[in-house]
């Protein structure tokens, strides 16, 4: 005879770890202009029109010398970065709940928030004056860098090499660099024992190579061209970012979806235009879900190239970029050796800016009629490369697999 017992279920009273990003934006971006932009919503900055390539005019006596026109030019940072998340909870559910829930998930939450600041800091990489690609480690310029064991001190010492060229000498010298990076430093140090000290505790902080402080995220921005000279078939897709996008000829209205235009020019011409602005609806694009708009709106960007039949989309916060197609035309793809991942070396705390009027915080607010909460969380901010910023910063482009 076997027994039969009945057992309670027993729920632990912690949810369990979410592993959510890294931010390492506060050693990348100069915050410094926070205490000046109080309210408003521009910050302005001067650059001069001086510059390393001037010299002296040679003076001839008794002969006047010619005036030099000297002037500014003026670059704004705007305040327009304005991002924010509503969860609701219910009273009841949160006395049952064996863990406060509007404090585990307004926790969580400020942490993606975070992590979109971050993206958008480590997204300024494009911006940086100075590239360090495969022509720079005796490969083929343009193309992105099959990091290597053998290679990975020549990218580095490349980077300072960008830096010097533009007369910038800073010593306090930080790099941005993702998990695939850090693994490549990893093996060229070996079992090597280095000293870190006391920045062991700071986000993100590896080690030390070449006068740089590493430190390891998986938010950069990464970038891939497609190319696409035929106009596709009926029922070919193209994915980026996690989202599928499929031409169709009549329009239709399943999300995602994109007209069939005259000539593949036209036809990316309007994938261009769904990935650029992905929550409306036109004559040759459907919207996307909410989910995947928000997705692309805060982290992509799509640019048509009629000349070179070619699609570039950026995406920021991606850490690895996972793109593919279903062409009909076997020509047509993703090109291999231009999937980057844009790492990022310079200055630390001077290789943009960013400007804070409100850091992600929680807010709760009943809910009229309910026993429960509205948990918000929001922010306001402004991330602006200035000129000075775009030369202690430089782009370090890493192929990806």
């Amino acid at each position: 005879m076997a027994n039969s017992f009945n057992f309670a279920d027993i729920w632990a009273r912690k949810q369990q770890d979410v592993f959510l990003k890294k931010s390492v934006s506060m050693v990348i971006a100069d915050t410094k202009f926070n205490s000046e932009l109080k309210f408003g919503k521009t910050f302005k900055r001067n650059y001069s029109s001086v510059t390393d390539a001037d010299v002296p005019s040679i003076v001839t006596r008794g002969t006047d010398m010619t005036v030099r026109d000297v002037s500014d030019t003026t670059e704004t940072l705007t305040i327009n970065k304005e991002y924010g998340i509503t969860i609701q909870v219910h009273d009841w559910d949160e006395i049952q709940s064996s863990y406060g829930l509007a404090m585990t998930y307004g926790e969580q939450y400020g942490q993606i928030m975070q992590a979109q600041m971050d993206a958008d800091v480590l997204g300024e990489v494009v911006n940086a004056t100075s590239t360090v690609d495969y022509g720079d480690v005796a490969g083929t310029a343009g193309q992105g860098i099959p990091l290597t064991v053998a290679n990975v001190l020549n990218v580095v010492t490349a980077a300072t090499k960008k830096l010097k060229l533009l007369n910038v000498y800073d010593t306090d010298l930080v790099g941005a660099v993702s998990p695939r990076f850090e693994n490549i430093i990893s093996l060229y140090y070996g079992a090597k024992v280095t000293d870190l000290g006391d920045d062991v505790s700071q986000n993100g902080y590896f080690n030390k190579i070449s006068g740089y402080k590493l430190y390891s995220t998986n938010n950069l921005t990464c970038t891939a061209v497609l190319g696409m000279a035929t106009n596709p078939t009926a029922g070919d897709t193209v994915t980026a970012n996690g989202v599928t996008f499929t031409f169709v000829s009549p329009i239709g209205t399943t999300a995602g979806n994109v007209l069939i235009g005259a000539s593949a020019d036209a036809t990316r011409a309007s994938l261009a235009t769904l990935m650029n602005a992905p929550q409306t609806t036109t004559a040759t694009g459907v919207a996307l879900s909410t989910t995947n708009s928000d997705r692309f709106r805060a982290r992509v960007t799509a640019v048509n190239n009629d000349t070179a039949n070619t699609l570039t989309v950026t995406v920021k916060g991606v850490g690895e970029l996972t793109v593919a197609e279903t062409f009909t035309d076997g020509t047509d793809t993703w090109t291999t050796t231009l999937k980057k991942q844009l790492n990022l070396f310079g200055v630390r705390n001077k290789c943009t800016t960013l400007i804070t009027q409100k850091m992600p915080s929680v807010e709760r607010t009943r809910i009229p009629l309910q026993f429960g909460d509205y948990i918000k969380n929001g922010m306001l901010y402004g991330v602006k490369t200035y000129l000075d910023n775009a030369k202690r910063m430089v782009k370090v482009e890493v192929l990806l697999d």
